[in-house]
């Protein structure tokens, strides 16, 4: 798979790989798989709330959240 281009599955094993079940810890277990410029967007999108929020109410992040309720 591409470094840049993770499934939801891979995203979902990569976090739940993390030391710690904190957002936080599981975000930088996603974010040290990724290119720097993958990196730099997300930090872009948390930092800005219309394009978190978009973000957050998109149908695919709704399914991520939901996996993580498992």
């Amino acid at each position: 798979m591409s470094k840049d281009n993770f499934s939801l599955d891979e995203i979902m094993r990569i976090a739940k790989a993390s030391q710690s079940q904190k957002p936080e810890d599981m975000l930088g277990a996603i974010k040290e798989k990724l290119p720097d410029d993958k990196v730099s967007e997300i930090q872009r999108v948390l930092k800005d709330k219309k394009a978190l929020e978009q973000l957050l109410n998109s149908e695919q992040a709704q399914r991520i959240m939901n996996r993580f309720k498992k």
